[in-house]
Parts: C-alpha cells; structure tokens; sequence
C-alpha cells in the first residue's frame, strides 16, 4: 500500500468523521448531563433531516440554509420536549429505566416520521443538486480528491465542534454543564440552575444531530434508517474514547472512520475488503476496548471504602 494510497483513504474519511462527530457530540453531552445515553437521537436528527427536505420542497425560494435551520430548529425542540416532558419527571428511576424512555421515543418516531413524511424518499429540490464536483489538491507532492459536500461537512462539523467546546470552556453555560457533569448535586447547591442545562444539552444535542443528518442524507433516499449507523458508531466512539469528558469521544469517531475506510481498502486487504470490512473495524474496536477498558483517554476510578 502506496503512501498515496494511505492519504486518500485518511481523506475519503474526513466526511465520515464530520458526520459522527457531530452525532457523537450530542450523545456525550446528554450522558454528561443527564447520565442516560440517548437511543433516539439517530431518530432526533431524522426527523429534522425530513423536515429540511420538506422544507426545501414545499418553499422553494426559501434558501437552502434557511430550510436546514428549520430542520435543525425542529430537532432542538424535539431534543428539548424529550428532556423536559420525560426525563425530568423520571429523574428518580434507575438509568436503565430513562434508556428505556429513550427507546420508547425511538419506537414512536419510527413510526410516526414514515406517517408525517410519507411522500418524501428523496433528499433533493426541484432545479437543483447537490454538489457532486471532486476538489483536487497537491499535498507534498502527492495529489488527493474529495468532493465538495465532503469538504463542506468536515469543515462545518471542526468549526461546529470548535464553538460547542469554545462554550464549555469560556461561558457560563459551559461552566453550568461542567458543574453538572461533575455533580448534578453540588451544581445545584452552588446555584446552578441544573434543569436549564439539562434542558439546553438535550436541544442543543438534538440541532446538531439534524446537521449531521442532513449531510448523512444529502441527495440520497431517505428513510428512518438514514442515521442508524451514525448513531451505532456514535455510542461506539463514546466507548471507545471514553465517556469521562467531552472531547474524548470525538477521538472515537475520529479512529472509526479510519479504521472503517482503511479495512475496506482493496490495496491493502485485497478485492473483497468490502464483505471483511465492519467485520474488521469491530474486531478492531472491541481489542481497543478490551485494552482500554476505560476509553483511550478515559480514567480509572478507584473507590475508598
């Protein structure tokens, strides 16, 4: 395998990562915040991926940037109603319990979106497409192709991804969600008003999920399915990362990808890579794990009795 070859396939992967990391984000952030991993929120970003595409439909006019905030719009508000309408009042039940309302919202927007959206199977605007034009660079010497939808989202998930973490640190809503983080408690004897962040990190998780599944779906059939692979990945990137702060599951979702792109290269595993490959990155990710049982950058914790 040529170093050409490894390039293009660390490139043809950048898409892959902008999209998981922008679903992984928002599975960390509800787990921080609320101890409970989200199972719908593949079906979160469905929904508004679907109400972007009937948006751009139904209003042509309409910017395409305008139909996607509608969509992601309609994601945060979802987000927000799963938090404040059932988690909060089930606070007091095991995290067993609060998963299991989360598959109980999966199941309703299974559902539910084939009804809402029953005439829409294609991610597309009458007049116009998506951009299938490949950008050619020079990269010391050595020349790489992506397209310019790839580039666009890779490029808008570092840049989504740069303002999530820039909040955490530098706002006070950051400070909220760190203090929750830690100990939903002691955030609240210090005044932290802990159901406004819960609240937030559901909705803002839901919003950003629609933006990774508008690119998941731009210009494809669409169905309930569109984002279940993004969501597996996503609660695998967790995993594999570690679940103990918010940056670590993007490095999750960064291997993933590589590890998926670079086990279906035919130059490297022959011309069936395809039928070996999520057979391999899975192996690869359960050694990891089995190494790292804690998250590549995840912690052990010792407790005192």
């Amino acid at each position: 395998m040529s170093i050409q070859d490894i390039l293009q396939t660390i490139v043809n992967s950048l898409p892959t990562i902008g999209r998981y990391s922008l679903i992984t984000i928002g599975i960390v952030l509800i787990f921080r915040t609320t101890a409970t991993t989200n199972f719908a929120q593949g079906l979160i970003a469905t929904f508004g991926t679907f109400l972007t595409t009937w948006a751009a439909l139904t209003y042509t006019a309409l910017p395409l940037w305008l139909c996607l905030a509608m969509g992601m719009t309609a994601s945060f508000l979802l987000g927000m109603f799963v938090d404040v309408a059932l988690i909060r009042r089930a606070r007091h039940i095991t995290p067993s319990g609060k998963q299991m309302i989360t598959m109980g919202v999966l199941m309703i927007l299974v559902n539910v979106i084939p009804v809402l959206f029953r005439d829409i199977t294609l991610w597309t605007r009458p007049g116009k497409s998506f951009s299938t034009a490949i950008l050619t660079f020079n990269f010391f010497g050595y020349t790489l192709n992506i397209t310019e939808m790839g580039l666009l989202c890779f490029v808008t998930a570092v840049v989504v991804l740069g303002a999530v973490f820039a909040a955490l640190k530098f706002t006070k809503w950051g400070l909220g969600v760190r203090a929750t983080a830690a100990n939903e408690s002691v955030a609240q004897m210090l005044g932290v008003n802990t159901r406004v962040i819960t609240a937030f990190s559901w909705a803002l998780a839901g919003g950003i999920a629609a933006l990774g599944g508008f690119f998941t779906g731009a210009g494809t059939a669409l169905n309930v399915t569109l984002m279940g692979n993004a969501q597996i990945y996503g609660f695998l990137a967790c995993v594999l990362g570690g679940f103990g702060s918010f940056p670590a599951p993007i490095l999750g979702a960064v291997i993933i990808p590589l590890v998926n792109n670079f086990a279906g290269n035919p130059n490297l595993f022959g011309p069936n890579a395809g039928m070996w490959q999520n057979m391999i990155t899975f192996i690869v990710i359960l050694l990891l794990i089995l190494i790292f049982p804690n998250g590549l950058l995840g912690k052990k914790y010792i407790k005192k009795v």
